[in-house]
């Protein structure tokens, strides 16, 4: 995305966050494509590079950000 998040009006951040959810309308349908997204990324030969230290960096982001997820789909509810 070519647009610098300043430059985002709060219209265009509603916007963003509308399309988003309805898109995913449950963390858990968040959750599925954040762990098939994991699962290809892991088992890519690409993954080949990352060592041990890398991919628990990996999984703990993966962590992080399904439990930020489950926050907000609480919050909004």
């Amino acid at each position: 995305m070519s647009t610098t998040l300043n430059s985002i009006t709060e219209l265009d951040k509603r916007q963003i966050i509308q399309d988003f959810l309805e898109e995913y309308p449950s963390k858990e349908a968040v959750q599925k494509e954040l762990w098939e997204l994991l699962i290809a990324a892991m088992g890519s030969h690409h993954a080949d590079m990352w060592d041990s230290s890398d991919r628990a960096r990996k999984l703990f982001f993966y962590e992080q950000l399904g439990d930020f997820i489950g926050e907000v789909y609480k919050s909004i509810k």
